[in-house]
């Protein structure tokens, strides 16, 4: 019979105390925090290709925000606060491509990253059924706020019926990518066990 340290002991009572008594769920376990240098490269890949495939890869004026679906990503790992601050990194970056939306990406995407960031660590993050039509969400929370700071800056946006439809065929669509984004990652998961 293997006999256990005290670090196990400690670790197991961390690890139960997570839940209240009687409480049926498994413990919540932080996820590792991902490295910077991942999360860069990542958002250095997803602004160049929201930029170089929007105009090809678009559909009833709606097209996938890479850059959307990576901030979701982050928040609903790290939290509210991180999300915040990481979409706001984000946006700064897409406000300095696109060149004449002021300021109105950087605030848009840094709500959108608080507003997932309110899903970690809760029981919602760990379902695939609430991430997708979150991802939906967070899409049309963040083309929401883009034409409010549009609007707040004075430069409204020329024909707001049209960027609500692309708005609507955009969340769509990134619903769909987070939806083949989960669906790999489990099927990634089923091979890595198979061996």
């Amino acid at each position: 019979m293997r006999v256990r340290s005290e670090e196990d002991i400690a670790r197991t009572r961390a690890f139960w105390a997570a839940n209240k008594p009687g409480d049926a769920s498994a413990p919540v376990v932080p996820p590792d925090p991902v490295p910077w240098w991942y999360v860069a490269g990542a958002l250095a890949a997803a602004l160049i290709g929201q930029a170089a495939l929007a105009p090809f890869a678009s559909f009833r004026g709606g097209t996938v925000s890479f850059v959307t679906l990576l901030v979701a990503w982050y928040a609903v790992r790290n939290g509210s606060l991180r999300g915040l601050t990481f979409g706001l990194i984000a946006g700064s970056c897409e406000d300095a491509l696109a060149g004449s939306t002021g300021v109105a990406w950087t605030f848009a995407t840094g709500i959108a990253g608080l507003a997932a960031g309110r899903l970690a660590r809760t029981w919602l993050a760990d379902t695939k059924l609430a991430l997708v039509p979150g991802a939906a969400a967070v899409t049309l929370l963040r083309d929401g706020a883009f034409a409010v700071f549009m609007q707040a800056q004075n430069t409204p946006l020329a024909l707001p019926l049209n960027h609500l439809h692309a708005a609507l065929w955009q969340s769509l669509l990134d619903a769909l990518v987070a939806f083949a984004a989960l669906r790999m990652g489990d099927f990634g998961g089923r091979l890595a066990h198979r061996r």
